[in-house]
């Protein structure tokens, strides 16, 4: 599995590089003429910042169900700083480091943990869900549509029956003898909306940001479109654990899905995908250095 991960990410790598060869002509020309709206570069930002306090308070909902409650603040800046373990191969280091942080405070680590991978099934089926909704073209396959709308569509609606089957299986495998969460519906239902409304919000500032780039004049097509095309290419470089916060996948999704779905240029799209990874690295190393270096957290009360 290791081996075809590593010959994954070294296939994507070297398409990267030929698409940028066999563009750069056209992308250099573009670069000169760029004249960045920064007001508009702000207000995207400030969308990406609504959507991670959406999912710190998602992550704080399921939390609740291992009878660990944190403070708002806390849970950010825990949430915020363990982020930066995507930045190592293998995209499970962030979970390591939310359980050590989460102990700090005096919750449990398990918890933490268990709860943020919850958090990360629900954002994978809500993901699929809306690129499946809003933008079919991008699953290439009338066969792989229908396995993938099946699956999506089938996990969003039987979440609170497969959900506590999961945890179960969690813990046979991990050989622990740890408490089952009894995890209410409706925390089921707040994490499904909770991450369908990020990767909205998500959605919006990429377009927001597109359009800062590039200018209204070369971005096209719809909001939704841009959701679509945003959620695939981020959970395409997700699940691809090699790629440290999914660097040169997550920009091969973006530059082949936007002009598939003719938001925008081939040589634009290849410019957006560039910068829109320099802009959101920053968007979450800041606030993840800020965190690590706000000390101490404060202890958790608990529920009766």
């Amino acid at each position: 599995m290791r081996i075809a991960q590593f010959v994954f990410a070294a296939l994507v790598i070297a398409f990267a590089g030929v698409a940028i060869s066999n563009r750069w002509d056209m992308i250099r020309v573009r670069i000169v003429t760029l004249d960045i709206q920064w007001i508009r570069l702000a207000e995207a930002s400030l969308l990406v910042f609504v959507a991670y306090a959406v999912l710190v308070e998602t992550w704080r909902r399921v939390l609740a169900a291992w009878d660990t409650q944190l403070p708002w603040w806390t849970a950010a800046r825990i949430w915020f700083a363990a982020s930066l373990g995507k930045y190592i191969p293998g995209n499970l280091w962030s979970l390591a480091a939310l359980g050590v942080m989460a102990r700090e405070t005096g919750a449990s680590s398990v918890a933490a943990a268990g709860s943020s991978i919850i958090v990360n099934v629900f954002n994978l089926v809500s993901g699929l869900a809306l690129v499946l909704l809003f933008a079919s073209r991008l699953v290439p396959h009338a066969a792989v549509f229908a396995g993938v709308a099946v699956i999506s569509i089938g996990g969003v609606l039987a979440a609170p029956l497969w959900l506590p089957f999961m945890v179960k299986l969690a813990i046979r495998i991990t050989k622990r003898d740890l408490k089952i969460p009894v995890i209410p519906a409706s925390t089921v239902w707040w994490s499904i909306l909770g991450t369908a409304f990020a990767w909205c919000l998500y959605g919006e500032a990429f377009h927001l940001f597109a359009m800062a780039i590039l200018g209204d004049n070369a971005v096209h097509g719809s909001v939704v479109l841009y959701i679509a095309a945003y959620t695939a290419a981020y959970i395409v470089g997700f699940i691809t654990l090699i790629a440290p916060a999914g660097i040169g996948v997550r920009e091969a999704g973006i530059w082949e899905g936007l002009p598939l779905l003719g938001l925008t240029t081939h040589g634009d799209a290849v410019i957006v995908a560039i910068i829109s990874r320099l802009w959101l690295t920053i968007l979450e190393v800041i606030p993840g250095l800020v965190a690590l270096a706000a000390g101490h957290f404060r202890p958790p009360t608990r529920s009766e």
